[in-house]
């Protein structure tokens, strides 16, 4: 399963990244992060908050940072 991070060097995208590296510590599934800076790929995604974090391709959430019960969920959730 592949987590993107998307979004400029900030304290709510690093926020988020503890959150994730926590969450997938707990989790047996086997994760690839990323972590996505450049305006390109934002368009790609069509990202126009952020951070946003991306599962598999597909946009979870957008100018929010996820608490790790949440990213559980949506990993538990996207897995099956």
């Amino acid at each position: 399963m592949k987590l993107k991070i998307v979004g400029q060097n900030s304290s709510n995208r690093l926020k988020l990244l503890k959150n994730i590296n926590k969450a997938v510590e707990e989790l047996p599934e086997d994760l690839e992060i990323e972590l996505i800076e450049d305006q390109e790929t934002f368009s790609k995604y069509q990202v126009f908050n952020t951070p946003a974090l991306i599962i598999n391709d597909k946009i979870i959430s957008q100018g929010k940072v996820l608490n790790e019960k949440e990213i559980k969920n949506y990993i538990r959730l996207l897995s099956n």
